[in-house]
């Protein structure tokens, strides 16, 4: 949990007091008492939760030796379809180079960008124009080959989120992701209802108590929930079977390391409004944390077949790494 790493180590060790000792194939139970019996509870609480119980289905996986998607009706695709984030790019033809070799050469048919720079709740209208002429560069780049998704990062009011939805259209977008900020809804109900732009919203909520007033009020058409923030895997399975009906379809969050991804994985292989993931091509370095890392071939993860998650954690290269905890990311500058 970004910037709350402590946190998550304090909520970890007061979940496990219930914990140790317990057979770790009762996933179900485990959740039930952690959710039950605290009167107080955060995002970090269901991020400790989420580790937790991500490790105990790994568990069950390897004990019954089959990959957890075979616990949940098997797959229904054979590969994940996985976006990312090229650049780096300071101009609109760099957006637009750095694009076509997302596509052409590493195999990407999703790519996602903020072109926004450090404004803050308003636009300017230089900043609007920058904005529109990168995504222009990058559909002019890839055409009809590659997807293309935009990310406000919860940081703009209505009135400039309704702006950049507008000035976007014409580029046909995957989806506008987390246009204003997300303490809320009543923002998202206003940008809703003034555009037409596909909406995705979800990496800052958690639980399907959380996601629900999101998919009854219509304001969104895909959810992006984290696998280690929302609850869980089994979290995340109920979150999507209740967007399923709604005709909403799920892209989780996931700039996290390998084990997040491979948690992701499993989720979608038997998730049937599984969309596409998040993918950071980029982050290279927790690949050498795991023995057998998942990794993108043309695009999408093929599916693990080893039991349980698929992997193992490298212990002595987690000893190279030690953790600290680390100030998340903020605009340099914030402009009311």
């Amino acid at each position: 949990l970004e910037g709350k790493e402590l946190s998550v180590i304090g909520a970890i060790q007061e979940l496990t007091r219930i914990l140790v000792g317990q057979n770790p194939l009762d996933i179900e139970l485990h959740w039930r008492k952690w959710h039950m019996t605290s009167c107080w509870k955060g995002v970090t609480d269901f991020t400790a939760m989420s580790g937790l119980e991500q490790a105990m289905w790994d568990i069950t996986g390897k004990v019954l030796n089959v990959p957890i998607y075979r616990l949940w009706g098997g797959p229904v695709r054979e590969a994940i379809r996985a976006y990312t984030w090229p650049g780096p790019y300071s101009t609109p033809e760099q957006c637009g180079e750095a694009s076509a070799y997302a596509v052409e050469k590493l195999g990407f048919t999703g790519l996602k960008f903020d072109p926004f720079g450090d404004e803050y709740f308003t636009i300017s209208p230089a900043g609007l124009d920058f904005a529109v002429r990168c995504i222009k560069a990058a559909r002019e780049a890839v055409g009809p080959k590659a997807d293309i998704a935009v990310d406000g990062h919860w940081r703009f009011g209505p009135q400039a989120a309704i702006q950049i939805a507008r000035a976007l259209e014409p580029f046909n977008l995957l989806f506008l992701e987390e246009p204003v900020p997300s303490d809320g809804n009543e923002m998202l109900a206003r940008v809703r209802a003034a555009v037409n732009v596909p909406l995705a919203v979800g990496e800052r909520y958690y639980t399907r108590w959380g996601f629900w007033p999101l998919l009854t009020e219509r304001l969104v058409d895909v959810i992006q929930p984290d696998i280690c923030h929302a609850g869980g895997i089994l979290e995340l399975r109920k979150i999507a079977a209740m967007a399923e009906p709604c005709g909403v379809t799920v892209a989780p969050h996931n700039p996290n390391g390998p084990v997040s991804l491979a948690a992701v994985v499993q989720f979608a292989a038997c998730t049937p409004n599984f969309l596409i993931t998040e993918s950071v091509h980029t982050r290279t370095l927790g690949n050498e944390l795991v023995k057998g890392p998942l990794l993108v071939q043309d695009g999408y993860i093929p599916l693990p077949t080893k039991p349980g998650l698929g992997i193992e954690l490298d212990e002595a290269a987690l000893g190279r790494y030690p953790g600290n905890p680390k100030d998340i990311w903020f605009p340099k500058k914030v402009v009311y």
